[in-house]
């Protein structure tokens, strides 16, 4: 089941993906980590998945597609670049530091989609 929680504390959000098809899961993927930089947060984690699954072609999609685009810097915009010592890559999730964002705005944050699965 995807959900997000917002830990305004720790300036962290949580998204997890589970439960969205790829395409889904990127874009939701996306979206919370601009809303996040725009918010001011430190870090995002994304819950992906696939913990067991090290090979890109045994699946795992999800987890793969994130690494990738962080890798080839299509979250540049956000977060800090893609050789940051602050990100973590776990077998379940990738945490992201966010940017530092000197105009932060209070806003709220968008819903997610319901499950496709």
């Amino acid at each position: 089941m995807a959900w997000f929680e917002v830990d305004i504390f720790k300036k962290c959000v949580t998204v997890d993906l589970h439960g969205y098809s790829h395409r889904t899961a990127v874009i939701m993927a996306k979206e919370k980590i601009k809303e996040g930089f725009e918010h001011g947060f430190k870090n995002i984690r994304l819950i992906h998945g696939a913990s067991g699954i090290r090979e890109k072609n045994d699946g795992g999609s999800i987890k793969f597609s994130l690494r990738s685009m962080l890798k080839n810097g299509e979250f540049d915009k956000w977060v800090e670049g893609n050789s940051s010592r602050e990100h973590k890559t776990r077998n379940e999730s990738l945490i992201l530091a966010l940017r530092h964002n000197p105009k932060p705005q209070d806003k709220e944050w968008t819903e997610m989609p319901i499950d496709e699965y």
